[in-house]
Parts: C-alpha cells; sequence; structure tokens
C-alpha cells in the first residue's frame, strides 16, 4: 500500500504546484525619494591679520544659507594651488601650516556659523604663518544635509578630495555663489 501511495503523492505535489490563480492586487505606490542638493558657496579675499585674531566668521544666512540643522555636516575647503592648466586645487581644512610648531589652519561650525582661523599654541606664532596662508584666500564652504552622512548604504566619499565631493553631491560649479568676506 505504501508504494501505491507514493506516486498518487507526487502527482497531487505536481497539480498542485502547476496550479496559478488570478493575479493579486498591485501595492500601494511608494513616497518618491528626496533629491536633497548639498549647499555650496565660496568666500573670497578672506584675510586673517592679527586685528581679527586670525579668524574668519560668517553667518550662514549672510550667504543665503538659510538652513543648516545640528546634525548637518559642513566640510570647507582652501584653494590652495591652481595646476597648470589653471583648474583648481582645493584642500579639505585642516591644513598644518608649520607642523612642528603646531600651526594649523582649522574650522569650526554651528547652526548659524562657522569660522576659518590660524590655530597655534601661541598668538606669535599664529603671526609666523605667511601671507600664502593669511592674504586673499578663498573658502569653499559645503553644507551637506543629515539625511546623506546618515545613510547606511551610502557609498564611501572621500571628503578630503573636493572634486569626489562635487561629484558625489552634485555640485555645479556654475551655481556656486561667491560671497564677499565680511
Amino acid at each position: 500500500m505504501k508504494k501505491r501511495l507514493i506516486p498518487i503523492l507526487v502527482i497531487f505535489a505536481a497539480i498542485i504546484q502547476s496550479c496559478s490563480g488570478p493575479a493579486g492586487r498591485d501595492g500601494i505606490d511608494g513616497k518618491d525619494g528626496l533629491n536633497i542638493v548639498a549647499q555650496t558657496f565660496e568666500v573670497q579675499k578672506v584675510n586673517f591679520t592679527a586685528a581679527n585674531k586670525y579668524e574668519y566668521v560668517q553667518t550662514f544666512s549672510s550667504a543665503k544659507i538659510l538652513d543648516v540643522h545640528e546634525s548637518d555636516a559642513v566640510l570647507i575647503y582652501i584653494l590652495y594651488d591652481l595646476t597648470s592648466a589653471g583648474k583648481p586645487i582645493w584642500r579639505l581644512l585642516p591644513q598644518a601650516i608649520d607642523v612642528t610648531r603646531g600651526v594649523f589652519m582649522n574650522f569650526d561650525y554651528t547652526p548659524t556659523d562657522f569660522s576659518a582661523f590660524i590655530d597655534a599654541p601661541t598668538d606669535a606664532l599664529k603671526a609666523t604663518a605667511g601671507t600664502d596662508w593669511t592674504q586673499n584666500q578663498t573658502l569653499r564652504v559645503v553644507v551637506i544635509p543629515s539625511d546623506f552622512t546618515a545613510r547606511k548604504d551610502a557609498e564611501v566619499v572621500d571628503y578630503k578630495d573636493y572634486d569626489s565631493v562635487k561629484a558625489y553631491y552634485n555640485l555645479d560649479e556654475n551655481k556656486i555663489a561667491p560671497v564677499k568676506a565680511q
């Protein structure tokens, strides 16, 4: 009897497997993804002097950047040099000016403003930073919304490389607003 039951079970299983019913209802459409774009502006002709304590401070609102949140990431690049073809070379702050004496160019930010500054153990050492670092500097400020920085599946971006940041966040060089130093 067991031998007769096995072929019947196999045929019954094949019949059930090959049965199909009407297609089910389509699911509810999901929400469209957000197109969040990093905000970028450039500050030109920044000078770091003893009179301003080797610090430049600017509010985001004065640069028409109105919505910076506590969780957003702010990156500041300095125009370090130009290639022989005239292409800008941007370096992410902080940058070492004189490592042996502890002189750096650095930055900090809050949701309302940012500052770029010469950082050193003493004011006398700040004054040793050459004019290549202290006069007519151009800073590029990139505000990255927290939605981007919190994504677990996001590609790894080399934030030290401005061109990588520009490509990843689709920054349009032609739309970067120049802001005159205050």
